[in-house]
Parts: C-alpha cells; sequence; structure tokens
C-alpha cells in the first residue's frame, strides 16, 4: 500500500512540475519553442527560486506544497485541454524516463550524508521559516544547497 502511495504522489509531484514548465514556456518564450528537458529544467530553476523567497515567510510545510501542487496540477490539465498534441507526443517520453527513474528511487541507495545533514536541513525548512544561526548547531547547517530547497517543496 505504501509503494501505490508513494507512486502515485511521484506521478502527481511529476505533474505538478510539467505544468509548471508549461506555463513558464508560454509566459517566458512565446516565440521560442524549448525542448521539454530544457523546459523542465527551466521549471525546476523556478520552483527552487519561489523556495528560496517562501523560505523568508513561511515554512514549506502539507499546506504550502500541497497548493504549490494544486497550481501545477491546474496547469498541467489546462496544458493537455489546450495543447492535446504537445501532450500525445511527450506522453510516452514522460512515462518512459519518470518510470525509469522511479525504479531507479527505489533501487539506489541514499547519499552517506543524508542523515547528517541532508535530512536534517530539509526537514527545519519544512518546520520553521527563515532558518538563522543553525550552522553552530551541525557543521552540515553551514554550506545550504538548493538541493534542500527544492527538496522541502
Amino acid at each position: 500500500m505504501n509503494l501505490i502511495i508513494f507512486f502515485t504522489s511521484y506521478f502527481i509531484i511529476i505533474a505538478s512540475v510539467i505544468g509548471y514548465g508549461s506555463i513558464l514556456q508560454k509566459v517566458f518564450n512565446k516565440k521560442l519553442n524549448l525542448e521539454f528537458e530544457y523546459s523542465l529544467l527551466s521549471t525546476i530553476l523556478f520552483l527552487i527560486v519561489i523556495s528560496f523567497f517562501t523560505h523568508f515567510f513561511l515554512s514549506h510545510n502539507y499546506l504550502h506544497n500541497g497548493v504549490i501542487i494544486i497550481f501545477g496540477l491546474f496547469f498541467f490539465f489546462i496544458m493537455i485541454i489546450k495543447d492535446k498534441k504537445l501532450f500525445k507526443s511527450y506522453a510516452k517520453y514522460i512515462l518512459l524516463i519518470f518510470s525509469i527513474l522511479f525504479f531507479g528511487l527505489l533501487i539506489a541507495k541514499s547519499h552517506d550524508d543524508f542523515i547528517y545533514y541532508h535530512f536534517p536541513y530539509t526537514y527545519y525548512l519544512t518546520q520553521e521559516n527563515l532558518i538563522v544561526g543553525t550552522g553552530n548547531l551541525n557543521h552540515g547547517f553551514r554550506t545550504p544547497s538548493s538541493i534542500f530547497y527544492l527538496n522541502s517543496l
């Protein structure tokens, strides 16, 4: 049952990210049509910037992340309704790539530093807003990464 929940949430998050990518491509690149990979990278950069900005005011809890995911899903469904041809051309590609990545997530071992500072820093991001002075608690907290902020979303 946990695997089904993990699989479902994984594809909901992927659909949300693709939804943000579609709306960003429509807003910023009206004349320039980016490939799917570049659109996905720009979307991840956009979500990291949102995470950095909202961290000053809000903790990244279920409510915050739920709003982010719901907006992304809304944009995803708009993309499907308005641009069925584009979605059909990328649907098999998206399903194949992200299915391979999903099984890779199930098989892969986490990083050795995951318990030392990756997880605790992400946990603090989800529990508190504006973390200041945590570098004194743990050496790993002195060098925050954008991956932590993306992971907290």
